[in-house]
């Protein structure tokens, strides 16, 4: 099982921040992930698996304008879109891509055993199996996929968490919190599907619908109680999940990233916010420290919609108050539905205490919408819960140790909000420990990404750190330095003159070799990723690990400075 943190390194133009969309057909363009079953295998191994006759599917979509050809009477016992991971009596999913069309793997599906064709291709077909035509191929697969798998999602407590920044560290810290209260809850976004001592990598923050309907029926199964997933912008606009019954919703920020899919900030907002007004949970948890926030909270409830607001902000639910960083985190004071509660935590930054404050707004949501023989954590079990749990990996991670002079965190922040909220954050970490000390960045963009945010990236950079560093992040297919020349503007209207390294390990080891005692050096991006993608590679790279290999290098250039000190 690989370690919490680590991830299935996916194909050279697709990642964690979700690049695959309605252009691609699944079933020929991506490649085949080892490590990922498939929908198909994983229906099999799930609990609970039925068959159902394509009659019965024509009726379970009909809102789709189903059109079947071939007999009804035809029974399928599971679902894929990869036409390689065909199993006998598998219904194959044919979607119509930009490039390219699913159809034209149906005879190698066929040969595999296929009972049958779902596609959203219009038009006759000939084709040699029954053929059954839909206006959604994406929003059938999920919905097939839950009726196969006895509808897990109606079952078990689901919680759906959106927003620019924050999913992942929300998510990690509801199950974290919810475990240590007591409450088996199972996790599913950029780190992966979690469950007990099982960790399975998933290549994309949100997977296709038939996938998370195997984790819900797998994790209830295993005696879960809850069960805590992101939501992407991506899945949301392509309908991934509409198949899933939320029990509650969480909106945690909104700032610019993903303009490279989504036409527009407006475009952007309003896939967000599909969670709460087309997918309906019973009750949305809104993070209102942003006028966005705040809006979308007035808007459901004056469509009548159940909603706890948490911030900093007069009239929260659950407000924090007051707080201030101390060496071993952060103390403070918040109310819960007008309660006065102590806050103890590890976190430090403003952005997290937000995302502490969405989990504790989940808790008291499930504890409103609980169903008779159902668990939901208690408040003061949470709260003391919350004392014990730390930043998820990648997520302003600390690589140094006692014995070094330097603090050195990872964070996976690669949007100008959140580079914003971790500089910030580790500005404080400087200040407590008596401000004496210089703050460096180093950090990249993404290629084959949204090109906008980089200038606005390097003058975030340039106003908050002391120092940076301007190196690869994931180039894909776009020139290294191209993108660099993209951040460099940024700078221009601020003293400070970056350095451009290009090479990520170089640029890590020469941030720590020229730091000063005292300084913080914040590498910022990639977070928990293992790997790097440069042009069509998909090269081993972790910058904990070349972060950890330069306080070693540093601390034994100190140890042999000692020794020749008369």
């Amino acid at each position: 099982m690989p370690p919490e943190g680590s991830s299935s390194p996916p194909g050279p133009n697709a990642d964690s921040s979700e690049s695959l969309t309605d252009s691609e057909a699944p079933s020929s363009s991506e490649p085949a992930d080892s490590e990922a079953p498939s929908s198909s295998e994983l229906l099999t191994e799930a609990p609970g698996s039925g068959t159902a006759s394509l009659a019965e599917l024509t009726e379970l979509l009909a809102d789709l304008e189903p059109r079947l050809t071939g007999s009804s009477e035809v029974r399928v016992s599971g679902i894929t879109q990869d036409s390689r991971r065909v199993l006998p009596g598998d219904l194959f999913v044919a979607r119509e891509g930009l490039r390219q069309s699913g159809l034209a793997h149906v005879a190698d599906a066929a040969a595999r055993g296929a009972a049958g064709v779902l596609t959203d291709a219009r038009g006759a077909l000939s084709l040699p199996l029954p053929v059954l035509q839909v206006s959604h191929a994406r929003l059938a697969l999920g919905r097939v996929a839950e009726q196969l798998l006895g509808w897990p999602s109606r079952q078990l407590p689901l919680v759906g968490i959106t927003g620019t920044n924050g999913k992942t560290t929300t998510a990690w810290l509801c199950q974290r919190a919810f475990e240590e209260a007591g409450v088996r809850t199972a996790r599913l976004g950029t780190l992966g599907f979690s469950l007990g001592d099982e960790l399975t990598p998933s290549p994309l923050t949100t997977p296709e619908g038939d996938q998370v309907s195997h984790y819900l029926a797998r994790a209830l199964k295993s005696g879960a109680r809850a069960f805590v997933m992101e939501a992407s912008s991506h899945a949301l606009e392509q309908r991934r999940i509409d198949a899933l019954t939320f029990r509650v919703g969480v909106f945690t920020n909104l700032s610019q990233d993903h303009l490279d899919y989504h036409p527009t900030l407006a475009a952007y907002a309003e896939a967000k916010e599909r969670l709460f007004f087309e997918l309906s949970p019973e009750l949305g948890v809104i993070h209102v420290g942003d006028a966005h926030g705040a809006g979308l909270a007035a808007r459901l409830r004056s469509a009548g919609r159940q909603v706890l607001t948490v911030g900093r902000a007069e009239g929260a639910d659950i407000r924090l108050v007051s707080s201030r960083v101390t060496a071993r985190g952060t103390e403070g004071v918040l109310t819960v539905l007008g309660e006065s509660h102590p806050l103890v935590t590890p976190l430090v930054g403003e952005h997290n205490l937000e995302n502490l404050l969405c989990t504790l707004g989940v808790s008291v949501g499930l504890a409103r919408c609980v169903r008779p023989g159902e668990l939901a954590p208690e408040l003061a079990q949470l709260l003391e819960a919350l004392r014990l749990v730390g930043s998820a990996p990648g997520r302003l991670e600390r690589c140094d140790g006692p014995e070094d002079d330097v603090t050195v965190l990872v964070d996976y922040a690669h949007t100008p909000d959140a580079l914003r909220r971790v500089l910030v954050a580790a500005r404080g970490l400087l200040n407590e420990a008596g401000g004496s000390g210089q703050l460096t960045c180093v950090f990249g963009c993404g290629g084959d990404r949204d090109p906008m945010k980089r200038p606005l990236m390097g003058e975030v950079v340039a106003r908050a750190a002391d120092r940076a560093i301007v190196t690869n992040d994931n180039p894909r297919s776009e020139s290294p330095q191209a993108i660099a020349d993209m951040i460099l503007p940024g700078f221009e209207a601020h003293a400070m003159r970056p350095e451009v390294i290009l090479d990520r390990a170089l640029a890590i080891t020469t941030a720590l070799r020229e730091a000063a005692p005292g300084d913080v050096v914040l590498i910022a991006g990639k977070g928990h990723e293992p790997y790097q993608l440069i042009g069509d590679q998909v090269l081993s790279f972790d910058d904990r690990a070349e972060a950890r290999a330069a306080l070693a290098e540093r601390r034994a250039r100190r140890q042999a400075s000692s020794k020749d000190a008369p």
